[in-house]
């Protein structure tokens, strides 16, 4: 059985900024995982982030998105937006100038034992760790209500997140469920890459197609390495003010470089609409009824419905010795301000940590902070 002080478990942004934090400290570190998978596999060719140029992954600011745009010598019209693949591109470079190499596997089984964890890897080896992070990401989260499900012909839909390959949508009529810009974005590919006919439905007004304003969002992270505790020290209204004015930006706006690409002749939106029926035809198809009366036929629907923490849905984790002692709120982990769990040297960061730290950890502008806190905590436990 191997051993490492501090296994890492998943190579998304937040894994590879801790890694390679905690490694600058000094600390035996091992990240298991396929660097970046769900960006490469559950993310779209053509896709572009609403990162900042400011949002990077460095938790010592020096290899930044800015210091790699730089030397390589981009320009801002091939930044502004970032296109997915120029930010694996930097998340590759980073990687590189940080020393940063991951176990090319994933783990089937994590269980606590005798004070240590034992992860079991699918390549059928053992890691014995002191301590371990969970960098969880979004592909344990998906979310759809109940309500909306039951109405689905079974077979008839799928996430976002695996609807990536728009190919297989080529001269089809397909139905995005959800109003945000992941809704808008995937009915842009989608006719991008030759999918006939295109309808969206969402309860609210469509958003405004306008440039969002991310200028105070890295400062308010970048708080919590001054004060841990000062997101869950707010009122409950004051947590309330900032999740708005974050969702303002990230949900309630569009990116105004999707309004022509949106509006198209065979994309139709229906916004302030409910779906009420979807009947499945002999021929597989679909049969979609709206609240105004709308009805037409498509071949696929497509939920933009979100990502939402529970930790019940994190399979590998062994239901004995963590998920039934981790300690839970409304399906989210319970973390002290070093993002450390009721189990001691259990640590969880990313999006299943925005409870306790605030929405900017589900978004890549808080790497680098959370990263810093949780490196420090490890290297000095």
């Amino acid at each position: 059985m191997n051993h490492t002080h501090f296994l890492i478990i998943g190579a998304g942004p937040y894994s590879i900024a801790t890694a390679a934090y905690a490694k600058h400290l000094g600390v035996e570190t091992l990240v298991v995982g396929k660097p970046l998978d769900l960006w490469k596999t559950n993310m779209p060719r053509g896709m572009f982030l609403r990162s900042g140029p400011d949002w990077h992954l460095d938790a010592r600011d020096v290899h930044t998105f800015e210091a790699f745009v730089k030397l390589r010598g981009l320009a801002p019209a091939q930044t502004k937006p970032v296109p997915l693949d120029t930010f694996l591109d930097y998340a590759s470079w980073f990687m590189g100038q940080t020393n940063v190499t991951t176990h090319n596997a994933y783990v089937t089984r994590l269980e606590k034992a005798n004070g240590a964890y034992v992860a079991a890897l699918d390549d059928g080896s053992q890691i014995h760790a002191d301590k371990v992070l969970l960098g969880l990401g979004f592909a344990f989260f998906k979310h759809s209500s109940r309500e909306l499900v039951e109405k689905l012909p079974q077979g008839s839909y799928a996430h976002t997140c695996d609807t990536v390959d728009f190919e297989f949508y080529r001269g089809k009529r397909v139905l995005l469920i959800g109003g945000r810009q992941s809704a808008f974005e995937w009915a842009a590919l989608l006719n991008e890459n030759g999918a006939e006919e295109i309808h969206l439905t969402h309860r609210h007004a469509t958003p405004q197609f306008i440039e969002p304003d991310w200028s105070w969002v890295q400062p308010m992270a970048r708080r919590t390495l001054e004060h841990h505790a000062w997101w869950r020290n707010l009122t409950p209204a004051q947590q309330e003010k900032i999740r708005h004015d974050f969702w303002a930006a990230g949900r309630l706006i569009l990116e105004p470089w999707l309004d022509a690409r949106v509006h198209q002749p065979n994309i139709h939106i229906h916004e302030k609409t409910n779906l009420v029926g979807a009947n499945a035809r002999a021929d597989k198809t679909v049969d979609v009824l709206l609240d105004d009366g709308s009805q037409f036929n498509v071949h696929r629907i497509i939920l933009a419905t979100g990502y939402k923490p529970n930790m019940q849905n994190v399979a590998f984790l062994d239901r004995a010795t963590i998920l039934d002692p981790l300690a839970t709120r409304e399906g989210f982990p319970a973390l002290d301000t070093g993002f450390q769990t009721n189990l001691p040297n259990l640590y969880i960061t990313g999006l299943a940590a925005t409870q306790d730290f605030g929405p900017f950890f589900g978004f890549t502008v808080a790497c680098p902070v959370a990263a810093k806190i949780i490196g420090q905590a490890v290297a000095a436990a």
